[in-house]
């Protein structure tokens, strides 16, 4: 009868720790769509094939944003970097990063890095 109770411990851990892993992946993408929503000013901006590529302390968070610029909808992509840099959105969008350095960016940090969007 010893054996269950610590089972029963083992599996509390394992689950606890696998939850761990995905709050901070969780809350990294959270973060980052508050900060578009902010960088736009559009509370009801809306997100789509997002996907957080690399670890908590290097990553970043890859996606597209839906946004409101006065009376059109406009999508572009977005990068938010886990240790604070950006965000940064294509050109036309609020971003004074040029479409050159938008791109070389968007390669080398989401798809480079395993984004699927």
């Amino acid at each position: 009868m010893r054996p269950k109770p610590n089972l029963l411990l083992a599996c509390a851990l394992l689950s606890a720790c696998s939850g761990s892993s995905g709050d901070w992946r969780g809350d990294a993408i959270a973060s980052a769509e508050a900060r578009m929503r902010s960088l736009t000013n559009d509370p009801a901006a809306s997100f789509s094939h997002v996907d957080l590529t690399g670890d908590s302390a290097s990553g970043q968070t890859c996606g597209v944003i839906a946004s409101k610029v006065g009376i059109f909808t406009k999508q572009a992509r977005f990068i938010v970097y886990i240790d604070g840099a950006g965000p940064y959105v294509e050109p036309g969008l609020g971003s004074s990063m040029s479409q050159a350095d938008f791109d070389w960016a968007w390669k080398n940090d989401c798809v480079n890095e395993g984004h699927k969007g």
